[in-house]
C-alpha cells in the first residue's frame, strides 16, 4: 500500500466573468493498493504505510500513444536527416536497402524511444511493427522482447503493419503469418490504392486475416483527396461486412482535412455508427482530419507521435502533450475548456473533467497510471507544455521525481 499526498486534482470549471473560465483545483490524497485507486481523502492519514509527497503536483489520467513505430528508427543511434525522395513508393524502396543493417541496433533504438516516450507520461502504446518480405518476422521478435523488458512501465500491443503493401506481403503468406501469432493483437494495412493498386483486394485481405484470427484493424491511410475519402468509405463498408466495430481505426486520413465539412458528414457519421476511430499527429505541412468537426459528430480521435527521427522525419520530441498543445493551437482551441478537453486527444479520451465541468477522473477502482506535473490545470499543461512530470503506472513511479 502506498500513500500519495498533496497532489491536487480538478473539481470544475468556474466563470469569473462573461467568458472568463478558469479550472478549479483542490488538494487530496489516494491511497493506492496493487496497482488500484483503493481511496481518495483529504489528508492521508498517520500510518506506516509507504507515503509520498507530490508537493502541489496536478495528477491527470497518464497517457495513450495510439501509433507509433519503434523500430526503423535513427533515434538513439547516430543522426540522420531524411533523404530526399519523390513519394511513399520510393520511401519503401529506400527502406528495403537498410532493414537488415538496422536490426543489430534495433534494441537500442527501440530503448531509447521507449525511454522518451514514458518519460513525458505515456503508459500505454500501440506498435507499429514492420512485416515484410526483406527481414519477415525479426522486427517482431526483437520489439516484442524490448517491450517486455519494459512491462514494469507501459502496457502496449503490437500491429503487424505490411509497410511493403499487404499484398505484396501475403505472396509469402507473412501477413497471415503474423496475424497468427498471439503477440499480435492488429492487423495493418497501407494505402490499398496507391501502394496495393487494388483497393478491393486489399480490403478484402485484410479483413479477412483480421476476422479469421479474431484481430482488430489498422489502416495507414495517406491517399488525398476524393482518392482517400473513397477508401475511407470502403473501409466503413468492409467494417460493417465483418461485424468488426469498434475495431477498427484510421491512420492519418489526411484526406479528410481536404474536403469540406458538406461532403465530410456523411462520412463521419458512418465512422461513428461503425465506431471507427482515427489516429493523427495533426501535421503542420499539409492537411490534418478537422478534430473539432470530427469530435463533434462522435468519432473518436487519438493525436499519436507515428514516426520520431526515422528515413520519414527528422522530427518528433516523443512528447504526447507537445501533440495536443499543437492540435489546439491548429484549430484555436484556445479557451480553458477547449484546451482541458485537448487533453484527452492524447489520454484515450478521458478527461479529469467533462466539457461541462463534472468530475470523471479519478474515480476509486481506477488503475493508478497517472501524470503528474507542475501545472495548474490541464489546460495550462497542454498550452505551455509544462515540462516538470512524474509517471506513475499501476501504482509506482516509473519515470521523474517531485521536487
Amino acid at each position: 500500500m502506498v500513500w500519495i499526498k498533496n497532489l491536487r486534482l480538478e473539481t470544475g470549471y468556474k466563470e469569473i466573468k462573461p467568458g472568463h473560465i478558469v479550472t478549479e483545483t483542490t488538494t487530496v490524497a489516494l491511497r493506492i493498493e496493487n496497482g488500484i485507486i483503493k481511496e481518495i481523502t483529504e489528508n492521508a492519514p498517520e500510518t506506516d504505510a509507504d507515503t509520498k509527497d507530490a508537493k502541489g503536483y496536478l495528477a491527470s489520467p497518464s497517457l495513450r500513444d495510439n501509433h507509433v513505430h519503434l523500430d526503423k528508427g535513427h533515434f538513439g543511434g547516430g543522426w540522420q536527416a531524411v533523404i530526399p525522395v519523390t513519394g511513399v513508393q520510393e520511401r519503401i524502396e529506400e527502406e528495403e536497402q537498410f532493414l537488415e543493417d538496422f536490426l543489430p541496433e534495433t534494441p537500442k533504438k527501440a530503448q531509447a524511444l521507449i525511454d522518451l516516450i514514458g518519460g513525458s507520461g505515456a503508459t500505454f502504446l500501440r506498435v507499429q511493427v514492420n512485416i515484410d518480405p526483406v527481414i519477415e518476422m525479426e522486427n517482431l521478435r526483437i520489439i516484442k522482447a524490448v517491450l517486455e523488458e519494459n512491462k514494469h512501465r507501459l502496457d502496449y500491443e503490437l500491429v503487424a503493419f505490411p509497410q511493403h503493401g499487404s499484398l505484396h506481403t501475403e505472396e509469402e503468406g507473412l501477413l497471415s503469418q503474423a496475424a497468427a501469432d498471439q503477440r499480435i493483437q492488429i492487423v495493418g494495412g497501407l494505402d490499398p490504392a496507391t501502394i496495393d493498386t487494388n483497393i478491393e483486394k486489399s480490403l478484402k485481405l485484410t479483413f479477412d486475416i483480421a476476422k479469421d484470427n479474431n484481430k482488430a484493424v489498422d489502416i495507414h491511410l495517406h491517399d488525398s483527396g476524393s482518392l482517400g475519402i473513397f477508401e475511407i468509405e470502403r473501409i466503413i463498408a468492409f467494417t460493417k461486412q465483418y461485424q468488426l466495430q469498434g475495431k477498427v481505426a484510421i491512420s492519418h486520413a489526411y484526406c479528410m482535412g481536404q474536403v469540406n465539412e458538406e461532403t465530410l458528414l456523411p462520412i463521419v457519421q458512418q465512422l461513428a455508427e461503425q465506431n471507427i476511430s482515427i489516429n493523427t499527429t495533426v501535421p503542420i505541412d499539409g492537411a490534418a482530419p478537422p478534430i473539432p468537426f470530427i469530435q463533434e459528430h462522435g468519432v473518436k480521435v487519438h493525436v499519436v507521435n507515428d514516426n520520431i527521427n526515422d528515413h520519414w522525419s527528422p522530427f518528433g520530441t516523443g512528447d504526447l502533450i507537445q501533440r495536443a498543445s499543437r492540435a489546439a493551437e491548429v484549430f484555436s482551441m484556445t479557451d480553458e475548456v477547449s484546451l482541458s478537453q485537448a487533453y484527452g486527444l492524447v489520454s484515450n479520451g478521458l478527461t479529469a473533467l467533462d466539457s461541462n465541468g463534472n468530475m470523471q477522473w479519478p474515480q476509486v477502482g481506477d488503475s493508478a497510471d497517472i501524470l503528474f506535473t507542475k501545472a495548474e490545470s490541464t489546460a495550462h499543461l497542454v498550452a505551455r507544455v509544462c515540462p516538470e512530470r512524474v509517471v506513475m503506472f499501476k501504482g509506482k513511479i516509473v519515470s521523474g521525481s517531485f521536487e
